[in-house]
């Protein structure tokens, strides 16, 4: 791509995002979109087949950037390490990107992908999945089934970052860290006698 039709891309982007998390996927219009970003609606269909494709590629392209940023910390060799630092790694994104992962919610919620973009963002979580089976195999996480302490590690972290980006609010270090170091005593092995509750038999 040069550098105009990046611009003009970056600029469409922008604006999906926008919309989506002002209006609902269900109200986004082109209309709305052309109007955010200052561009023509032939503008549009010279990047897009239609408004579901628009919408549907841009969620695709912050959701590769998100997994992507989740998947760097793959490479660290302690567990907890690398959890922690996913976990720094989400916040980050929450600080700096506060709208595209409210979008990056909307969009998982609505059904609004492809069967083919599905099996991409299905593989995405078994990617996740495979990280924190490390854990549970060296057992530096309890031994529960994958989806659990999938669960037990994301959901608070989600929670958290919604509540903070509705009230404007930049997350702390602190806040973060506290949070952290709560959601790990739930999923860190501790040998209780029911830690295999919900592993699969």
């Amino acid at each position: 791509m040069n550098k105009r039709r990046d611009e003009t891309r970056k600029k469409l982007r922008d604006a999906v995002v926008a919309e989506v998390v002002d209006r609902g996927i269900g109200s986004v219009s082109i209309a709305g979109i052309v109007k955010r970003a200052r561009v023509s609606a032939g503008t549009v269909y010279v990047h897009f087949e239609s408004k579901e494709h628009l919408v549907r590629e841009i969620y695709m392209e912050v959701k590769r950037e998100f997994h992507a940023l989740m998947m760097s910390a793959g490479d660290i060799a302690d567990v907890r390490a690398m959890i922690r630092q996913m976990w720094s790694d989400m916040f980050a994104f929450v600080a700096e990107k506060p709208e595209e992962f409210l979008f990056l919610e909307y969009g998982a919620t609505a059904k609004i992908l492809t069967e083919e973009q599905e099996q991409i963002t299905r593989q995405m979580g078994v990617d996740i999945a495979a990280l924190l089976q490390r854990g549970v195999d060296d057992r530096t996480l309890a031994q529960l089934d994958n989806e659990v302490l999938t669960l037990l590690l994301v959901a608070p972290a989600m929670q958290l970052a919604r509540r903070l980006i509705h009230d404007g609010e930049r997350p702390s270090p602190e806040l973060v860290e506290l949070t952290f170091q709560r959601v790990w005593r739930a999923i860190e092995n501790d040998n209780l006698p029911n830690e295999t509750m919900g592993k699969e038999k």
